[in-house]
């Protein structure tokens, strides 16, 4: 058995300088091409995390509320919604983002295998779990961060929400440390400000109609967001393909592709 490694894309050093090509109508047209040819596998690993993050939701409201229908009835039914919920609410919605991070980077590490063209299975959500302590840390720091920049202004909070949207998959894919990923994330954003700016324009654009659909967009909207940075993720930091070459007379008499995007 031979392993060997390629690497396709960008660079970190690229990514920091600038000097990345990154066309936002190129990668919108890629990530729908791309989301429509593995919609079926992937549609499942999106749901497991949404099904994951409504849960921790729900323990969050349950622990510091003792009812989660409290929220619930505030917010659907017009009860009172005092600040006591606000702050329930917050605060069950940021532990279960960051508590869910093995399951974001799950999902993750699929868009990174269909940015260079290699097929995924839902059973891929779980490809994050090895990752677990270093993506809970990750989530931790970015989203506190974020909270900061949405109580001075919540268009720091946005700014911030996509330039740190990359610190998670850096931490795995390229093993960096979390402070290290978010600098990167964050430096490589800002040399590309124009076009990831109108890249998370369309997207938001595409999120607020998906709403208005009562959540049905959400469907395609979703997978389509994280092909989408599994697309930019390649053309600013490139990814590692590893390759194993199966000698003849192995179990399977044939030469097979790793399905990791990253040098395990």
């Amino acid at each position: 058995m031979n392993n060997k490694t390629f690497h396709v894309g960008g660079s970190i050093d690229k990514a920091i300088k600038g000097a990345c090509e990154l066309q936002a109508v190129a990668v919108l047209q890629e990530a729908w091409k791309i989301t429509a040819k593995n919609f079926l596998s992937f549609f499942p690993a999106i749901l497991g995390l949404f099904l994951a993050q409504v849960a921790l939701l729900l323990v969050g409201l349950q622990v510091q509320l003792g009812d989660a229908s409290v929220f619930f009835d505030a917010i659907i039914n017009g009860g009172e919604i005092s600040a006591e919920i606000v702050e329930a609410g917050y605060m069950a919605n940021f532990w279960s983002d960051v508590l869910s991070a093995p399951l974001y980077v799950g999902v993750s590490l699929m868009a990174l295998n269909h940015a260079v063209g290699l097929p995924t299975r839902p059973s891929h959500l779980v490809k994050g779990f090895p990752f677990t302590l270093v993506s809970i840390i990750t989530m931790l720091l970015t989203s506190s961060i974020q909270g900061v920049g949405n109580a001075i202004f919540p268009l720091i909070g946005l700014f911030l929400s996509m330039a740190f949207s990359f610190a998670i998959i850096l931490v795995c894919e390229k093993r960096t440390t979390p402070l290290k990923a978010i600098q990167y994330s964050l430096i490589a954003t800002v040399k590309k400000l124009m076009p990831m700016t109108a890249i998370y324009l369309v997207v938001m654009i595409m999120f607020f109609f998906s709403f208005a659909t009562a959540g049905i967009g959400l469907i395609w909207t979703i997978p389509f967001f994280f092909n989408v940075k599994g697309i930019i993720y390649r053309n600013l930091f490139g990814i590692t393909l590893q390759v194993t070459t199966m000698k003849k007379g192995s179990d399977d008499h044939q030469n097979k592709k790793d399905d990791k995007v990253f040098d395990a």
